[in-house]
Parts: C-alpha cells; sequence; structure tokens
C-alpha cells in the first residue's frame, strides 16, 4: 500500500455557566476580468490611485492600523490544509484520507491573535493527524477483508468562519468522519476570539446575563421540541452543557453578526434525522444581555453560505421567496455540469438550468442592501482554477449575470458591502492575492482597488520563500520618507502585494518594507526591473508552468 501525504498552500477547564476552552491562550488571471454571460455584459471595475499608497502596510482598506478606525472593519483570511492519506496500490483507489483546514489572519498587525491562530492551528493539526493514525488500521483492515468494497474511510476537520472583524473572530471546524457505517458522522467545534488581545473567549465574556440568555435558548428549544423531535431529557442535557456539568462536555457557540448562536450536534438533544439543533439570541432587542463591545453591525444587506439542495427563503416586499439549486452530471463529460436553481415566489415556480465546467465548491444567497437577490457559486477545475459564477434571483426569469476570476477560497463572505476575494497572479512568482470587493449594481463583485495582496499562509519569515537578488536594485523604501535606496545582490525580497503593471512591494528580512518599480516587458511576460529582464535579477523566481 502506498503513504500519501500533501501539504498545501492555501484537557477540558470547566466554569460554572462559563466554559473554557484552553487550547489557545494569547486565483487565477493577471487582470480583473469578468467573463460575460449571454448577456453580452462586461466587466465592472472602480479603480483607484494606488502608485501613491506608500504606507507599505494596507493596499486593501481594512488590514493593520486603518482598520482601527472601524470595529466592525473585515479582516482578510486565508486557508489552507494538510491532508494525508493511503491508497491500495492494487487500483490506487482510497482506502482512507484525511484533512485538516488552517486559517490565517491576513495583512499586518493582529499579532497577538495571529500567535493563538498558530497555536489553535497546530493543535487542531495533532488531533487530527492521532484521529487519522487510529483508523488507519481498521480501513485497512477493512479494505483487507473485504476488497469489493472500495470502501474509503475520511476524517476531515473543514474549517468555517463565522465572523471576521477589528472586534470579533468566530469559527468553526466541522469534523466529518466516515468510518465504514451506515452514514457519516460530524462533530462541530467552535473558537471565539477578541481580535485585539488574542484571548479565545468565553461565553461569559460576551453574555452579561446568562441565566436570562439560557432561559431564552430554552424557551426557543420548546417551541422546536415538536418539529425536531427532541428527547425527553434534552433540558437536562442543556442545563449540563451550560454549566459544564455531568460530563455532557461544552457548550458550542459562535458569535454572529446579529446574535449570540448556540449550537447542539446531532445525537446531543435529538436524533441524528433531526440534524443539529440551534438557536440564535439575537442583539436586537437584547441589547442588555451582551456586553456592547461584541454586539455586530447591523444592516439591510446580508449573505448566507447554502449547500446543494438547502433551501433558503427570504422575503421580498410582502412575499415569502424559497430558493435552491443543486448540480448534476451533464451527459458530455465528467467534469461538466448542470446547475439548476428552482425559485418560488408568490405561488409562482421557476427553474433555471445551465451548463457549468467544473467541481462545486460553495454557494451563498446575497441580499444586497437595496433588497436585490443574487446565488454566487465557486467553482474549481484543474490546478485549483477557480470562478465565481454570479446569477440574479430577483426577475421574473432567473439568468447568469457573469463569471468572476475572483473567488472566496474559503474566505468570510456574509456582508454584500465588503469581502474578500482571491485569485492567481503572476508578478515576480506565481501565487494567490486577494482584494477587497462589494456587490455592484449588476450584482458582479467589485474590487474596491486594483491592487493585489499576496495570501501568507506561512507561520514565519522562514517558512516562506526569498527572492534573492543576483543585482544591485532600486527601491523605494517605505520609512515615512520614501526614500530612494540600492540594496545589494543577495538581499533577501519577500513579495506583498503588486499592481500587476508598475510595482511589487516586498518586505526584507529586518522586516522594512520597500517598493520595487517594474515595468511589463516588452515580450509580453514578466518584468524589467531597472532595465534588465526580471530573471536577470534574482537567483530563481518561482512561476508555476
Amino acid at each position: 500500500m502506498r503513504k500519501y501525504g500533501l501539504y498545501l498552500l492555501i484537557a477540558l477547564s470547566l466554569m460554572t455557566g462559563c466554559q473554557k476552552k484552553d487550547t489557545v491562550t494569547v486565483d487565477t488571471a493577471a487582470e480583473t476580468t469578468q467573463e460575460s454571460s449571454e448577456t453580452g455584459l462586461k466587466a465592472e471595475s472602480e479603480p483607484e490611485s494606488t502608485a501613491e499608497n506608500l504606507s507599505g502596510t494596507d493596499q486593501n482598506g481594512n488590514t493593520g492600523a486603518d482598520a482601527q478606525t472601524d470595529r466592525f472593519a473585515l479582516i482578510p483570511i486565508a486557508v489552507s490544509g494538510e491532508y494525508d492519506g493511503e491508497w491500495d496500490d492494487t487500483d490506487q483507489t482510497p482506502i482512507i484520507t484525511s484533512r485538516c483546514d488552517k486559517v490565517y489572519v491576513q495583512g499586518d498587525g493582529y499579532d497577538a491573535l495571529k500567535q493563538s491562530l498558530i497555536s489553535l492551528n497546530k493543535n487542531l493539526v495533532s488531533q487530527n493527524k492521532e484521529e487519522y493514525a487510529s483508523y488507519k488500521k481498521e480501513a485497512e483492515d477493512m479494505r483487507n477483508n473485504y476488497p469489493d468494497m472500495k470502501q474509503s474511510y475520511v476524517c476531515n476537520y473543514e474549517f468555517n468562519p463565522v465572523r471576521f472583524d477589528h472586534t470579533v473572530v468566530s469559527m468553526y471546524w466541522l469534523k466529518y468522519y466516515d468510518l465504514g457505517g451506515a452514514h457519516p458522522s460530524s462533530v462541530t467545534e467552535y473558537h471565539n476570539f477578541d481580535t485585539q488581545t488574542g484571548k479565545e473567549l468565553e461565553l461569559c465574556d460576551v453574555v452579561k446575563d446568562l441565566p436570562g440568555f439560557r432561559k431564552y435558548v430554552k424557551e426557543e428549544l420548546s417551541d422546536q421540541k415538536e418539529e425536531k423531535g427532541l428527547f425527553e431529557d434534552y433540558e437536562t442535557t442543556v442545563d449540563s452543557l451550560f454549566a459544564g456539568t455531568g460530563g455532557y462536555g461544552l457548550l458550542e457557540w459562535c458569535i454572529t453578526k446579529t446574535g449570540v448562536r448556540i449550537h447542539f450536534d446531532q445525537y446531543v438533544i435529538a436524533s441524528y434525522a433531526a440534524g443539529a439543533v440551534e438557536v440564535e439570541v439575537p442583539f436586537a432587542g437584547n441589547e442588555t444581555m451582551f456586553r456592547t463591545d461584541y454586539i455586530g453591525k447591523n444592516s439591510e444587506g446580508w449573505a448566507k453560505k447554502t449547500s446543494p439542495w438547502e433551501t433558503v427563503t427570504y422575503e421580498k416586499g410582502e412575499t415569502d421567496t424559497s430558493v435552491s439549486y443543486h448540480f448534476d452530471d451533464a451527459a458530455d463529460g465528467y467534469d461538466t455540469r448542470n446547475i439548476t436553481i428552482e425559485r418560488e415566489q408568490g405561488g409562482e415556480k421557476e427553474e433555471f438550468t445551465m451548463e457549468l465546467y467544473g467541481q462545486p465548491q460553495e454557494g451563498w444567497i446575497v441580499m444586497t442592501d437595496d433588497g436585490h437577490p443574487y446565488l454566487y457559486t465557486e467553482i474549481q477545475s484543474e490546478n485549483d482554477w477557480r470562478t465565481l459564477e454570479v446569477f440574479d434571483l430577483k426577475g421574473e426569469k432567473i439568468h447568469h449575470v457573469g463569471t468572476s476570476n475572483d473567488s472566496p477560497h474559503g474566505a468570510l463572505l456574509n456582508d454584500p458591502d465588503e469581502f474578500y476575494l482571491t485569485r492567481r497572479v503572476d508578478a515576480l512568482g506565481t501565487y494567490d492575492a486577494y482584494r477587497k470587493f462589494h456587490v455592484g449594481e449588476s450584482g458582479m463583485p467589485v474590487a474596491e482597488n486594483e491592487v493585489y495582496t499576496k495570501v501568507n499562509i506561512c507561520d514565519s519569515k522562514e517558512e516562506e520563500t526569498a527572492l534573492v537578488s543576483t543585482r544591485e536594485l532600486p527601491v523605494t523604501v517605505f520609512d515615512g520618507n520614501g526614500k530612494e535606496e540600492k540594496l545589494p545582490a543577495g538581499t533577501k525580497y519577500y513579495v506583498r502585494a503588486t499592481d500587476l503593471e508598475s510595482f511589487v512591494d516586498m518586505e526584507l528580512s529586518d522586516g522594512r518594507k520597500c517598493r520595487l518599480d517594474v515595468k511589463r516587458s516588452d515580450n509580453g511576460w514578466g518584468f524589467l526591473i531597472d532595465g534588465e529582464e526580471e530573471e536577470n535579477c534574482f537567483e530563481f523566481i518561482p512561476y508555476a508552468g
């Protein structure tokens, strides 16, 4: 049997009424494009002048120090995974696979939070590897004893962001297991942090009135009892979870934009068939129950992550509208699929089908502040090339608006007014880079500016690949004066941002930031630096392909 490991770029302490997790203490094209649908829609853009931005910190608006002016400012994040697996030598079918996602805050600042997430990532990876090792022998025995079944075990820790702003970071890992039983199973592990201090929050850090909060949750559960088929003793379980007693484990919770949500996994207070049970206590109307600092942003617009076949219902005017989508394999190939969108509005049903190429990833229903709904779906094809397909759900007929070469790549999309999208770029290397966006008038994502910030999924500079110069290079140093210097051959440069046309921002080994002026090469590929072809300026430039 062949072992395969792939690493991609991309003890409980309980307190009465307030529980603590003690795990933590402290791409794809080189220009902004929108491929038009059959309507012939052209790309939207709202470019800003970025050449004068010599701060060396925030090329995207709301990272680092500038975000401190807005406690609801969105923080850009990146997600990568550590993978492992065992394959059958006879036919290369998987015996067991595992994945553990890791999350990284991008940009400057948030040092305490970054350190907390480094620790959290390491702990989760360690847990995942231990579980993988424990299931591996069982999976191999299953394959040896029942070779015709081709049963593949799965042990995944899948990251899901809930809220990432200047005040609160809230997220969960869905621990998904397929271990040869009648059906897969999953458990959910939430983590909540104070963005400024990096401290992992306890429920009592956010909720001032815990008795009132628990009463609200229990009343909501009482209303769901018949519909969800809650266990007869569910109230005892809920009380024990809130108190941290009785061996029931930790109460799982998160902080959303609109409230604090309590999550009960399958089997905790209801059967597997009932699914997870959740109750959100809204900030609105319950302000005195919460600490003001953590109350989220109130806005008309919203975005909800949704899965295929899941129905999302929203109010359009005075009419409830229900929307769902799903993918089917098309007739002409494994990687070509039909997406079908179904909408029911005022008793009228509408269905739209379109062929798409690639593997479906995530989907979102996006509602703008003025009440215009869209469906965003992320599609992945070869070499992790990703696009974002946009569909208009408002008109008499559903229609495809267009295709964006920028997509979430695991980042948070919960607000139509600000979100970060990523694409692969080529500028002194091939790498993923992100920009900040909002939903434009057509429904397509519109970039706030034309500066692409390189995604960084390294815990330290020592883990990054540096560009080592082979000649003296002129740079503008971001020291407040924008002075020009010539740095000697042998200098290590770490790419940080670029406009893909005239500059690449770098970080040096000593932490200083600088700008390297570049010019498009006459041959249409690569750049000239101080009149020299880029390959003559560095020992090696890591381009893909």
